[in-house]
C-alpha cells in the first residue's frame, strides 16, 4: 500500500488490516492459510507438492529462526504453493461438477 501512516480507524477496520496483508507474499500465504484454517492440509501440501516435512513447511510459513536464518519461502517456492492452490481449487471443481452431474441415490425398499 502506502507509507503513509494508518490512522486509528484504518488500523481498526479488518478490511484494510487484511489488505495490508495480502500485499506482500508472506501476508498473503499467512493469511490464506488462517482463512482455510482447518479445510487445507499444511503438512499433505508439503508433502504432495513439496516433497518436504510439515515442519519444514511451517518453519518456512511461520518465518521461524533456524540455526541462526531466519526462515522464509524463496519466489520459486511462493509460486509452487500458488499452484499447488491452483491444482486443489481444479480437483475441487471437478469433484464438485460430478456431484451435480450424478444421479439422486434411489430408496432403500427394505424398510
Amino acid at each position: 500500500m502506502t507509507n503513509e501512516k494508518p490512522t486509528f480507524e484504518q488500523l481498526c477496520d479488518p478490511a484494510y488490516r487484511r489488505a495490508e496483508l495480502v500485499s506482500e507474499k508472506s501476508g498473503a500465504v499467512w493469511t490464506a492459510f488462517i482463512e482455510l484454517d482447518g479445510m487445507i492440509n499444511k503438512s499433505k501440501i508439503s508433502e504432495v507438492y513439496f516433497k518436504r516435512s510439515g515442519g519444514w513447511f511451517s518453519q518456512k510459513l511461520n518465518g521461524c529462526t533456524v540455526c541462526d536464518r531466519q526462515r522464509s519461502f524463496t519466489e520459486a517456492e511462493y509460486h509452487q504453493l500458488a499452484e499447488a492452490f491452483r491444482h486443489i481449487a481444479r480437483r475441487l471443481e471437478a469433484h464438485a461438477d460430478e456431484i451435480d452431474a450424478a444421479a439422486i441415490d434411489a430408496p432403500d425398499d427394505s424398510e
